[in-house]
């Protein structure tokens, strides 16, 4: 497979633990990062060729030039984008400076639409490609997980509105949720951790996060070319409805 993918947010170890899966399964991966440090560090850790590191620390049009240019010279176009999670405490956030929370919310969106404009302008050409949204579960925000409601809700609006609009381009936009899972090791805390998420499921198991991801496949590499607009989702009693 000489198929390239994109995951932006690369400080995040999610979003670290996504690009070596995609890389497993044989894609060319680039993963962004936008500061130095967060780059030189997964570098530092990195042991596998395929897996290649850019830095962004300003995201505007000239940078997603310079990146259109370098895909195409190198790969010829760009087959999967996925829109890395940020991880973002909302709760916290909020409470630092419930002021500037919208604008925190919008610069998001803003870096979202510079990425999608960049990978659908490759993708349209050729007429595939797919673009992801990896969530976390938004009633996980009260068992303590990280997760993001609002940027959750804004970006299951956003896909299917992408969905619809690519479609007609043979571009799948889907989102994947990712449900309760290990954020603690064994002890008191894990216990304690499996008690806040009964309410999902009887006796739950806690998977590594990164156990979970090999689910992106689907989407992926979807067993069927039909796939778009949806928001499947991955853990054993949540809800469906989102």
């Amino acid at each position: 497979m000489n198929e390239l993918a994109l995951v932006t947010n690369g400080e995040s170890y999610f979003n670290q633990h996504i690009a070596q899966h995609l890389k497993d399964i044989g894609f060319n991966v680039i993963i962004i990062f936008r500061t130095l440090e967060g780059q030189s560090t997964f570098e530092q850790s990195l042991s596998i060729e395929g897996v290649h590191t850019r830095l962004i620390d300003k995201l505007d049009e000239r940078a997603m030039e310079f990146l259109t240019g370098e895909i195409q010279e190198k790969w010829g176009t760009l087959d999967v984008l996925i829109h890395g999670n940020e991880e973002l405490d909302e709760e916290k956030s909020l409470a630092e400076d419930s002021e500037r929370f919208g604008y925190k919310i919008e610069a998001i969106f803003n870096e979202i639409f510079f990425y999608n404009k960049m990978a659908t302008s490759l993708m349209i050409k050729k007429k595939t490609g797919k673009i992801i949204f990896p969530l976390i579960y938004d009633p996980l925000y009260y068992a303590e997980y990280c997760s993001s409601p609002v940027l959750n809700q804004g970006k299951i609006s956003l896909m299917k509105c992408l969905s619809r609009e690519l479609g007609a381009f043979r571009i799948n936009v889907n989102a994947i949720t990712f449900g309760y899972h290990r954020t603690t090791q064994e002890g008191k805390e894990l216990k304690e951790l499996k008690r806040k998420v009964e309410i999902f499921s009887l006796k739950p198991q806690l998977p590594q996060l990164k156990d979970m991801i090999p689910a992106l496949d689907m989407l992926v590499a979807p067993p069927v070319q039909y796939i778009g607009g949806e928001n499947i989702h991955i853990g054993v009693g949540i809800e469906t409805s989102l």
